[in-house]
């Protein structure tokens, strides 16, 4: 919304319907063609001018000689409704040609406009009043125009932080995965190696450094694995979506940890309290899931339970992951699922993975710990 906006505001205000419009998208015209955009960009802009103007005329304009509350209010309301559908209009085309979700955008546009849209739409309502009113003070409103200057070009240059960011996290995610797939190969290698070497070996100092490097390296595998679903996870491209039965991937998550939580002697204990069903992208959710139990088993001592629970909350359905570990330093809690924050032990990616995941379904990941006691983690996902 630039500086554009508030001459085509006054003239649907202060011109009979047809001729107001049709002068506030002239002007556009001219205006961008003055500044240098191509034709089809002065037209759409245009357009959108035109279709604003004129639903701000049918219910605001023109101004009358005698103006009572009434005539300001609907004109106030005008105005506001011109920037509306002008945004409205304006993000569409962006929409289109970068396949982002419409509503997504407006609200990131309006997040970021509104408070140069508001002023400017106020400044043209009182400019227009005036005009019928008192003609000589008519520009007086004017000296808002430099603040309205300065909130856009502090939307633009956030605008390109923004970008610059989005350009940083997008190299970011493609290193992760490069890297990712290109140290498995020689790592899957190294383990083969590792393995034949373990099988020859009669003990000792070598057989013990052997043992202690397969140990290293089924830890990179996990490490590799984990970035490659981090990766995946903050991917813009749409959910694969199915109807996933919580209780058969639940059961899925335990069936897969069971070895490992059988020589940890940890139990595993799955509750399902009411059946609940999601549409969701089925192999994140188990992702996020599974990064959960691993964790908790890892923190459980032997003899121990970890216990999953399926349950249906007031906004949705809920899986919960208990465990009887040593809880979580109450110092950590706020930084608890950013990335990289390690515990003793662990990538310190898992929980960041599993709140992208949530995230990403709309839901919400919150934890509830004691020291000495444990910690339950529990996952809210919206209703279908």
């Amino acid at each position: 919304m630039n500086l554009g906006a508030l001459p085509c505001i006054v003239a649907a205000l202060l011109l009979p319907p047809g001729v107001g419009p049709a002068t506030a998208a002239l002007s556009v015209v001219v205006g961008n063609r003055f500044t240098g955009r191509s034709w089809p960009e002065s037209v759409v802009n245009a357009g959108n001018t035109l279709a604003g103007a004129a639903i701000a005329t049918l219910l605001g304009g023109p101004l009358r000689a005698e103006i009572d509350i009434e005539e300001v209010v609907r004109s106030t309301a005008a105005a506001f409704l011109y920037v509306g559908i002008n945004l409205s209009l304006a993000v569409l085309p962006a929409a289109l040609h970068s396949r982002r979700p419409y509503f997504a955008l407006l609200k990131n546009a309006a997040s970021a406009t509104w408070p140069a849209s508001l002023t400017l739409a106020a400044c043209g309502v009182s400019i227009a009043v005036l005009s019928v009113e008192a003609p000589t003070a008519a520009p007086l409103p004017l000296i808002v125009l430099p603040m309205i200057y300065r909130m856009n070009r502090a939307i633009e240059a956030q605008a390109k932080a923004n970008e610059q960011l989005a350009g940083v996290l997008a190299a970011q995610r493609r290193f992760l995965t490069d890297v990712s797939h290109q140290v498995a190969t020689p790592l899957a290698t190294i383990m083969t190696n590792l393995s034949i070497l373990r099988r020859s070996s009669r003990g000792g100092a070598a057989g013990e450094a052997v043992t202690d490097s397969v140990a290293e390296a089924e830890r990179m595998k996990r490490l590799l694995g984990r970035l490659r679903a981090l990766a995946h996870a903050d991917e813009d491209v749409p959910l694969r979506r199915e109807l996933v039965d919580l209780a058969e991937l639940t059961a899925d998550v335990v069936r897969a940890y069971t070895a490992q939580a059988a020589t940890t002697g940890v139990g595993l204990v799955t509750q399902v309290s009411a059946p609940a069903s999601i549409n969701a992208d089925k192999d994140l959710l188990r992702e996020a899931l599974a990064n959960l139990v691993d964790n908790a088993l890892r923190v459980s001592p032997p003899g121990a339970q970890v216990r999953l629970s399926v349950d249906r909350g007031s906004a949705g359905p809920l899986i919960a992951v208990a465990d009887n570990g040593p809880g979580i330093e109450e110092d950590r809690l706020p930084r608890l699922f950013d990335r990289f924050q390690r515990s003793d032990s662990g990538s310190g990616l898992g929980l960041a993975i599993a709140r992208r995941v949530v995230e990403r379904h709309g839901g919400t990941i919150r934890v509830k710990t004691e020291p000495g006691t444990g910690s339950t983690f529990t996952i809210e996902l919206p209703a279908n």
